[in-house]
């Protein structure tokens, strides 16, 4: 029987962290360890994890604090064998989680497994316009045994959203023989987005990996998430601003760190090329698209950040990018973003979506509320979105008795 661990790096999350735990709590799997690295939280976070008294779960904490990508680097080094997923202490795993994704690795026999993952946006969020939306894509059942070399590529070329698409290490399951391949020097994580870096450096040392286009995972947006902080047109400036100032990982050079998921993910790459450069010498890297493309996707709130940090790497890197002017940009209103995001995720789907548009008429309140529902509605036959109350009292009722 494998082990499957899911870490969840925290700091000054309780009010969230309880709800995400819940979910794991929920796992039948019997060998299953939740690892909770407490980055020296101010609040109740510890009291929080031990008030569960399970012991399926360990509290550990670095005693100082740590960087994003250095408490990350902390809790890894806790994991002995098995598979590993971190989370957010605002996401969240689904109730049958571990028993599925160890179908798919008996099946497929796979060392990596991710999903198309749901999404719920907390009742916190910034944008009260998306609140309490829950999203689903992809929902169709079947697994998809994807080629790692066709993916890393079409990431790099920005084909498909951020680094959605690879075996990610967050919100996705890889096993330690893998990730023991990408450390180097004792140094597994060498970006300050773990996340991005991560999926290359399981990419890069698989061959192929398991796509379930069933979510088990899903991940939250509340107002202290770090990317909507950076990213999101109402964001929390104090966010973002404590995650860069707290990052000890320099940027890779010619790179300018700036709220671009164009510029993250391929900065990312490049620093994994750093460490091995012999196994990504073949991957295209276009920077102009990604220069054009951040830009592109600015917003009222990123746009002047964007064009300083764009300026600078097209000079660095030879890029002939023409005169940027502010008309030239067209912002995304808060309203109409929201849209583009709903119309990406629909593009990427082919036969089914579902979706609450306010989950709180149902009694959801949080990520595990949201995870119990969104097991039940991925079912739903035909694929929709649900916007009346009364649909979805009528499946919940059919599905879960309430």
């Amino acid at each position: 029987m494998e082990k499957y661990t899911v870490i969840i790096p925290t700091r000054d999350r309780a009010e969230t962290l309880e709800a995400t735990l819940r979910t794991c709590l929920r796992q039948t799997y019997k060998d299953f360890e939740i690892i909770v690295s407490d980055n020296c939280s101010s609040d109740n976070t510890r009291k929080i994890v031990y008030r569960c008294e399970d012991p399926r779960i360990r509290y550990i904490n670095p005693g100082k604090r740590l960087s994003m990508a250095g408490n990350f680097e902390f809790a890894l080094g806790h994991v002995i064998d098995g598979f590993v997923m971190f989370i957010g202490s605002d996401d969240g795993i689904m109730p049958d989680a571990i028993d599925y994704v160890d179908s798919i690795v008996k099946k497929y026999r796979v060392n990596a497994v991710s999903c198309r993952q749901a999404t719920y946006v907390w009742p916190d969020f910034p944008d009260k316009n998306i609140a309490g939306r829950l999203i689903f894509g992809g929902l169709r059942n079947e697994i998809e045994v994807r080629q790692s070399r066709e993916w890393i590529q079409k990431t790099l070329n920005y084909e498909v959203p951020y680094c959605f698409d690879l075996p990610n290490l967050y919100c996705g399951f890889v096993h330690k023989r893998v990730i023991d391949k990408a450390c180097k020097d004792g140094q597994y994580f060498r970006s300050l987005t773990p996340d991005a870096y991560s999926a290359f450096a399981t990419a890069i040392f698989l061959d192929e990996y398991a796509f379930s286009h069933k979510p088990f995972s899903i991940a939250g947006a509340s107002v202290k998430s770090n990317g909507a902080s950076a990213m999101h047109p109402l964001g929390s400036d104090a966010e973002a601003a404590k995650f860069y100032a707290e990052n000890d990982i320099k940027f890779c050079e010619g790179f300018v760190n700036c709220p671009s998921y164009e510029v993250i993910v391929t900065e990312a790459f490049a620093k994994l090329a750093e460490a091995f450069p012999v196994l990504c010498k073949s991957y295209r890297v276009d920077y102009k698209s990604m220069l054009g493309l951040a830009l592109k996707h600015s917003n009222q709130r990123t746009e002047d950040a964007i064009k300083e940090a764009v300026a600078l790497m097209a000079a660095n890197f030879g890029v002939e990018i023409g005169e940027m002017k502010r008309s030239s940009v067209r912002h995304l209103e808060v309203g109409e973003l929201w849209g583009m995001i709903k119309r990406l995720f629909l593009n990427l789907i082919s036969t089914r979506t579902v979706g609450v548009e306010r989950s709180a008429v149902v009694g959801v309140k949080d990520v595990d509320d949201a995870s119990l529902v969104a097991h039940v509605l991925t079912e739903i036959p035909g694929g929709k979105f649900i916007t009346t109350r009364s649909l979805i009292r009528e499946h919940l009722k059919q599905r879960m008795g309430l």
